[in-house]
Order: structure tokens, then sequence, then C-alpha cells
């Protein structure tokens, strides 16, 4: 006979398979980071991550919208925290690119098991997924209080493309984060200014 599971005990199992996959796919990556892993990890069975859970996938996107949401925080603290918020933008921006660096298999959206995780969900979860990922920086635009130079949509470009510094190898380009310290520093004056 099976175990049942009340409301809060399906609430917890969801906050640790979240928790654990996360920490996973930061390390192993999206193949690696496979169910009897995490139910393993999580003490359950593998029926148990079914009454959570329809598919990986679906563990999945929950996790990556929790990341999502965390990056925004913690940006939004650099920006607080600083009196000059082109500072506080640059230092969030700092903070994100060793991030990316560090856990290219959870950030690296360009790489071919994103790809695979991707082409694994329906065309609406994936352009929610990447909308999400352009409103982090429209959110942190509008929190930061600064005056666009530009138009918005050539501002969050602009650091798209610097941000892609962090995913490059690290043996391919040398002095990757001088070359992105140097960029944020000649180019943000020239996207921003403070509010008056």
């Amino acid at each position: 006979m099976s175990k049942r599971f009340s409301d809060e005990d399906i609430k917890e199992i969801k906050s640790k398979l979240q928790k654990t996959c996360e920490e996973s796919w930061r390390v192993r990556g999206y193949k690696q980071t496979n169910i009897p892993l995490l139910t393993k990890a999580v003490g359950i069975s593998s029926g148990a991550f079914y009454l959570v859970y329809k598919r990986k996938e679906d563990l999945f996107v929950d996790v990556l919208d929790n990341v999502q949401d965390n990056l925004l925080v913690t940006w939004s603290s650099y920006i607080e925290k600083d009196e000059n918020k082109i500072e506080g933008f640059k230092k969030g921006l700092q903070w994100l690119f060793h991030e990316y660096q560090t856990y290219p298999n959870l950030y690296d959206m360009n790489s071919p098991e994103y790809d695979l995780f991707l082409a694994k969900l329906p065309k609406n979860k994936v352009e929610k997924l990447m909308q999400k990922s352009y409103d982090i920086f429209e959110k942190a635009i509008s929190q930061s209080k600064l005056v666009l130079l530009l138009p918005e949509e050539e501002v969050i470009d602009i650091i798209h493309s610097i941000l892609f510094l962090s995913l490059v190898d690290r043996d391919t380009l040398r002095g990757t984060e001088n070359t992105f310290n140097f960029l944020l520093d000649h180019t943000l004056y020239d996207l921003f200014k403070e509010e008056d």
C-alpha cells in the first residue's frame, strides 16, 4: 500500500526537489540531473516524484523560474545598497557575470543541453521563460530609477551582449573578466544617467 501524502508533505517534497534540482543543475547540468538522482537525494520514491511533477521538465521550469526571481532580488539589492545607482547597477552586473561564469550549466541558454531541455517544453513555456529572462533586465532598470539614454530594448541588448562574455570559454578568451569590466566602465555611463 502506498503512503498518503498531505498537502503539506507535497509542498515540502516539492520545495526539496526544487532545491536539490537547482544544486545538481548548477554542477552536473540538465542531462545528468535525473529523477533517480533527485529522488535519492530527497529520500523519496519515484512514485512520490510523480505525485508532485508529471515530468522532469516541469520541475526544471519551476527551478528556472525561482532562479530568475532570485537573480532579480540579488541584482536589485546591489542597486539599493549603492548611493550611485549606476555603480550599484554595475556591481549587480558584476555579480551576475560571476554567477553565469561559475554555473554555466544553469545559465547558458545557448548550450546544447539547454536546447535539449527547451525542445521538450511546449512553445508557450519556452516563450514565457525567454520573456522572463528579458523582464529581469527591464525590472532591474526600472528599480534602479536610472534614466535611459537609449531606447530600453537597445540598452538591454547591449547589456546582454556584454554579459555574454561570462559564457565564453575561459581558455578561448584570456582576460574575459577584465574585458567585461572594461566594457561596463566604458558603456554604462553612455546608457544611463542618474535621475535629476
